[in-house]
């Protein structure tokens, strides 16, 4: 599917394969047409305090970004997938914006502190479903912090997750908070 960026702001960066624009998607999003993204995969803030250049990380700001984020990226996409952003926010995405199925990312890592004591695994919220088989389970150990980012997710993460949740025969997939760039360096090598 060709989208119109006429309305959108010039690009950052763009090539053949990819468009990257450095702004707030909350500009963004709303100038895509409804369903012309066949995979939203992103990583958004957490909202736990996290140091950012231009956005206060604090969980009620998390709160506030998350219901208006959510409704656009399921507008926009055929098939969204987000991380919980903690376990404890499961009740509030059931309260608020009930996913359709959830995947379990198991890190296979020390993981972080849990109400148990490590938490090594977190749940990814989907919405929408798409034409291929997927399970509900996969590992992808976290890698090294290499760029700078707080918390850049493995390029195994997201492989797994666009292999799956795409053909990968040009499917277009959206990445509003881009982050360290994982999800557009894995979607560029999968098509």
């Amino acid at each position: 599917m060709s989208i119109d960026l006429s309305k959108l702001p010039k690009p950052y960066y763009q090539d053949e394969w990819a468009t990257i624009y450095c702004g707030d998607c909350r500009e963004i999003l709303p100038e895509l047409p409804d369903k012309s993204i066949d995979l939203v995969l992103t990583d958004p803030p957490y909202g736990v305090g996290m140091g950012y250049d231009v956005y206060n990380d604090t969980e009620e700001n998390w709160f506030e970004l998350m219901s208006w984020a959510i409704p656009q990226m399921r507008r926009v996409g055929k098939m969204v997938i987000i991380p919980s952003c903690q376990i404890k926010r499961l009740d509030w995405f059931y309260a608020n914006h009930k996913p359709d199925w959830l995947i379990c990312w198991y890190k296979g890592s020390v993981g972080c502190a849990a109400f148990t004591g490590f938490n090594d695994w977190e749940p990814l919220v989907v919405y929408g479903k798409n034409n291929t088989t997927m399970h509900d389970y996969f590992h992808a150990s976290p890698e090294p912090q290499t760029n700078g980012h707080p918390c850049q997710k493995p390029q195994l993460w997201s492989k797994w997750l666009i292999a799956r949740a795409t053909n990968n025969n040009g499917d277009l997939v959206l990445d509003p908070f881009m982050g360290s760039g994982t999800t557009i360096i894995t979607a560029r090598q999968l098509n």
